[in-house]
């Protein structure tokens, strides 16, 4: 099995601390953007991905075949940072804001908090956590969303914290555990998965999943014909 994450989850380090995975053979990749997680499910090379829940609604109209089968927190902590002479939202208008990918993934409750406050920007795809990080530090971008660890860095280096995503939107869901839908129900699958449950892998929160259909339906970006309920695998 090969699974690919922005950092390690949680129920994994733990899994394998407790020497829970000793004999299955997992191949782990640190991603640097969810388009090459995307890109890896498709093609086979990859068979799981811990990434935000959003990216289900784009990656099924890309062909993806996937099911949730979790969340790995029960929230992702999430701040949008700026540069510090951004004093609110309103100061950003025509800024680069940087973001993994624009049309799905956490850039969406962005869009969303930035269209409310009527900040028009400039979306910037720079990548992951640490590629939005080192842009945010080299001036790059103006401001961006971060999560620990990377969070706590850009507050020591005198970035403002202009909104956290848990203040705003309560049941804003923790990033999923995603797979092939073939692989539901195989031997493989169900070898990982019962480590991972036991060490904190929980099951996904209808509530969150009605957040991020609201946010895409104020958007405009609700595809019709999918619907993200039915991705989920109830153990």
């Amino acid at each position: 099995m090969h699974i690919s994450y922005f950092v390690p989850p949680a129920p994994l380090l733990a899994a394998q601390e407790r020497g829970l995975l000793n004999g299955l053979e997992l191949e782990e990749t640190r991603t640097p953007g969810s388009a090459e997680q995307l890109d890896g499910l498709i093609s086979g090379r990859l068979d799981l991905a811990v990434t935000a829940i959003d990216n289900l609604f784009e990656w099924s109209a890309a062909g993806a075949d996937l099911r949730l089968l979790g969340q790995v927190e029960p929230t992702t902590p999430l701040s949008l940072f700026a540069a510090p002479v951004i004093e609110d939202a309103s100061d950003l208008e025509g800024l680069p804001v940087g973001v993994d990918a624009y049309a799905n993934g956490f850039s969406l409750v962005a869009r969303h908090y930035l269209q409310q406050a009527g900040a028009p920007v400039r979306w910037l795809e720079v990548g992951g956590v640490a590629e939005r990080l080192d842009a945010l530090l080299s001036g790059a971008v103006s401001a961006t969303l971060l999560g620990p660890p990377f969070d706590e860095r850009a507050r020591a280096a005198g970035f403002r914290e202009l909104m956290r995503v848990q203040d705003r939107f309560p049941e804003f869901p923790g990033q999923g555990l995603v797979a092939r839908a073939e692989l539901v129900g195989t031997p493989a699958l169900d070898r990982l998965l019962a480590p991972l449950s036991e060490c904190g892998l929980q099951p996904v929160e209808a509530a969150g999943l009605d957040l991020l259909i609201g946010i895409r339906e104020q958007l405009g970006l609700l595809p019709q014909e999918f619907d993200l309920h039915a991705t989920v695998v109830h153990p």
